[in-house]
């Protein structure tokens, strides 16, 4: 299926994931100029765009158009369409998207990861190495157009060029590694000169690490390209995972002193608490208790990739002993046991089983292929049977597609 084997690796090729994650990744841009035009065709084509355009009936915020740096008004370009008693709100009207295009507006198709197979497995790839939530744009931008000012982001970038060409100015980065409580425009910055001035071409990439000033323009020809947006977990998420571990604790729910705001300086009394709390915070918080609640938050926030359950609820009631059965393709796991039971993290939910089936799930989650009669285990067929249709009606496993 296209876009299922398009990893990490193959974004970056030539530069090996080592050496990305040594000198790259939060650090500075990498540009890698490859000279081979259907690099991307796996993900998305201009054809394809064209479909989802004209074809797809869009909605608002999926589709919204820039210029210049401005937001065009939805009202130019979108209209509510009534269905009986109700309305559907922000459809597109292709012609007028297109005149506004043709008039110098970029397409922006927002969140396609969520609507393109294609980019969903792909980002799915992506999600499972960096246990991060990926997010994707793609950007239509016409002849002789410009469709940002200068900006940064903050979140880390990899820009796929899919078709024609943009000219792209890269600048420094005054502010490093933002996050979203610093969006571009909130903090005054000193631009600079461009450290990199280039044209991307079909097949060419660049890594923006988040706080990197840029912006592209087209010239003779109109550009595509598709933005993988890296959204990253920080330091600072932990340490407030780790907070609300402590809010289970009265004495971090006290007032603080009254008046304290007309107060010059505290009392000693008051720093002896807060001296008291930050050592009581030290004591409460377990690193691997907040990566394991940070983890499953990540996992069950993940939109679940069900494309055939449909069939597949059918096919679990034929489920017969010998049928060979895998994880869904893309799919990204957790398994997690206590000493009273275990829990299976998929995208959008969490499944909880009772502890005795802890090492017969770790052999299905951890076993590419097999058979119901071949799981371990002193449990009742029936009961495995009833384990894996389950499990097939949650989205985890699948039948395996026999090759004609």
């Amino acid at each position: 299926m296209s876009g299922a084997g398009f990893d990490l690796g193959r974004v970056l090729r030539p530069v090996e994931l080592d050496r990305f994650f040594s000198d790259y990744w939060e650090q500075r841009p990498l540009i890698i100029a490859r000279s081979e035009p259907d690099y991307y065709a796996d993900l998305c084509s201009l054809q394809d765009v064209d479909y989802i355009i004209s074809s797809t009936d869009l909605r608002h915020p999926a589709i919204r158009l820039v210029k210049n740096g401005s937001e065009i008004p939805l009202r130019h370009y979108a209209t509510n369409v009534p269905w009986g008693n109700d309305v559907f709100t922000g459809v597109a009207d292709v012609a007028k998207v297109l005149a506004e295009y043709r008039r110098g507006a970029t397409i922006v198709l927002q969140a396609m990861h969520r609507s393109w197979t294609p980019l969903a497995l792909f980002c799915r790839n992506l999600e499972a190495y960096l246990t991060y939530p990926l997010q994707t744009n793609v950007y239509l931008t016409p002849p002789s157009a410009q469709g940002f000012a200068p900006h940064y982001d903050t979140h880390d970038v990899f820009v796929l060029q899919i078709s024609g060409s943009k000219h792209w100015r890269i600048y420094g980065s005054p502010l490093p590694l933002p996050d979203r409580s610093l969006p571009s425009g909130s903090v005054k910055v000193h631009i600079g000169e461009p450290v990199h001035e280039l044209d991307l071409t079909p097949g060419d990439l660049i890594y923006l690490p988040r706080g990197y000033i840029h912006e592209a323009l087209t010239s003779e020809s109109e550009s595509l390209h598709i933005t993988v947006g890296i959204p990253p977990v920080t330091w600072s998420d932990v340490f407030s995972e780790a907070l609300a571990l402590c809010h289970q604790d009265v004495r971090f729910r006290q007032a603080l002193p009254v008046g304290f705001a007309t107060q010059a300086t505290m009392s000693a009394a008051v720093h002896d608490q807060f001296d008291a709390l930050f050592t009581v915070f030290k004591e409460r918080t377990s690193l691997d208790a907040v990566m394991a609640r940070l983890a499953e938050r990540f996992i069950t926030s993940r939109p679940p990739m069900l494309e055939g359950q449909l069939l597949e609820l059918a096919a679990a009631d034929r489920l017969e002993v010998d049928t060979i059965v895998q994880k869904r393709p893309g799919i990204i796991y957790r398994l997690a046991a206590d000493d009273h039971s275990v829990s299976l993290l998929l995208p959008g939910q969490k499944i909880t089983f009772p502890k005795y089936g802890e090492p017969l799930l770790r052999f299905i989650s951890e076993t590419s292929e097999f058979t119901i009669s071949s799981l371990p285990g002193d449990i009742e067929v029936a009961e495995k049977m009833g384990l894996v249709r389950r499990l097939i009606r949650e989205g985890f496993l699948t039948p395996v597609q026999e090759t004609p």
